[in-house]
């Protein structure tokens, strides 16, 4: 019984120095993105219309992180002239991301120290679009 005890106090010890060390987010991240939207019947797009586009080329760039928070910009590959803020927080095990940016909402993982999967969600008036990714530090 004292075996039982002495493991079970061993690991409730040693579970806290198991948490992800905190990454290091600063720098320039590329990606590819995959994303389907929705389009409501708009004076611009006559017709509601379901559309894809695989294979968007994306870049994140953190200028600034303070412990789990941090700041940067995304660029869409197509669209340098559509740079947006982004603002995110690290979860508190370290290895969840959760971001905003002007018009949507980013989450993801942390795969490693230079990789992150994001996915991204944007709904409103007009339509709504859902895509997902990963991204590379250079």
């Amino acid at each position: 019984m004292r075996k039982i005890l002495a493991l079970v106090l061993l690991l409730a010890l040693c579970i806290p120095a198991m948490a992800a060390e905190l990454p290091d987010m600063i720098g320039n991240w590329s990606g590819v993105m995959d994303f389907v939207g929705y389009d409501q019947n708009t004076a611009w797009m006559p017709n509601e219309t379901v559309s894809y586009w695989p294979n968007e080329e994306w870049n994140l760039t953190i200028t600034e992180q303070q412990g789990r928070s941090f700041s940067g910009t995304m660029v869409p590959g197509g669209s340098p002239l559509s740079e947006e803020v982004v603002l995110g927080v690290l979860c508190s095990e370290n290895e969840s991301i959760t971001m905003v940016d002007e018009n949507g909402y980013w989450w993801g993982d942390v795969i490693s120290s230079t990789e992150i999967e994001l996915n991204y969600q944007q709904v409103g008036m007009d339509g709504m679009v859902v895509g997902s990714g990963v991204f590379k530090k250079a």
